[in-house]
């Protein structure tokens, strides 16, 4: 994620690129700054951002709007989002922790549907959570 700032570049609300290398979002915030991100790495690292993650996103945003190219950098950051290899959210439990995860880039769109599942087994002590993931199903019914 870069955050820019340029006063030669007006948008109104948040763009999405859909290009087959290089995915991107530009969201506009006050002052003329805009947030850009969307890489994507298959990594547990939360370290530093990358060069080739820094190329790709400010190359990105220069082809939206070639402005971008004269813009300032002013910040960058990396985060990892949770994610299991099947890319699929669970809620666990173990003893009386109720775990939810697995919601990688979709968190808010997600996090009431496992809020729900979550809150049924506190309020059903004595039957387990239906898991969510097609897997562990049929791992239940074999």
């Amino acid at each position: 994620m870069l955050i820019l700032r340029t006063p030669d570049v007006s948008l109104s609300r948040p763009v999405r690129l859909l290009h087959p290398r290089f995915p991107l979002y530009v969201v506009p915030r006050a002052d003329h700054h805009f947030m850009v991100g969307a890489t994507m790495i298959e990594s547990q690292s939360g370290g530093p951002i990358t060069v080739r993650s820094t190329m790709e996103l400010l190359g990105a945003a220069c082809a939206l709007h070639p402005a971008f190219g004269e813009a300032e950098i002013l910040e960058t950051g990396v985060g990892v989002r949770p994610a299991f290899p099947d890319n699929l959210p669970r809620v666990e439990t173990s003893g009386g922790t109720v775990a939810i995860n697995g919601l990688y880039r979709h968190g808010f769109l997600l996090a009431p549907a496992m809020a729900r599942q979550a809150a049924e087994f506190v309020f059903r002590h004595d039957e387990p959570v239906e898991s969510t993931h097609e897997t562990d199903r049929q791992r239940r019914s074999a």
